[in-house]
């Protein structure tokens, strides 16, 4: 009667290393989700985009003077090196409302202080200076 019992067990042990091992795997790669003919597509788009000389990447054609690094619209510093940026500066519409005179951003009318620079601005009541108030 033992000798059953141990070849049941040997029996389940086996099957228990076997099984994992006998089962199918998924692909290891996923399958493309996009055709070969898309991607030819894409790549003609944008060989007929640079010869018109539009701009094709995100950083539409702005680079870092210092280590040619793309970047976007509103960075001030290069991400690669570090280096200060060329600012495209806006003249302020009057359609813009209120725009900071250290910097010339855009304010909101609850500002107190520019997002962009800091600069501490005047109160509604021209004031100057906030009051303390006491609990």
């Amino acid at each position: 009667m033992s000798l059953v019992v141990l070849i049941l067990l040997a029996a389940l042990a086996a099957i228990a290393i076997a099984y994992p091992l006998l089962t199918p795997r998924a692909p290891a790669l996923p399958e493309a989700r996009i055709s070969d003919a898309q991607v030819e597509a894409a790549v003609k788009r944008l060989r007929q985009a640079r010869m018109r000389g539009e701009p094709t990447g995100p950083a539409s054609g702005r680079v870092c003077p210092a280590c040619s690094a793309p970047y976007q619209p509103g960075d001030r510093f290069c991400v690669r090196c570090g280096q200060t940026l060329p600012q495209e500066e806006a003249a302020p519409t009057p359609a813009q409302g209120s725009v900071c005179p250290s910097c010339g951003a855009a304010l909101r009318e609850d500002d107190l202080f520019c997002a962009r620079c800091g600069h501490r601005l005047p109160t509604p009541t021209g004031g100057g200076s906030l009051e303390e108030v006491e609990p």
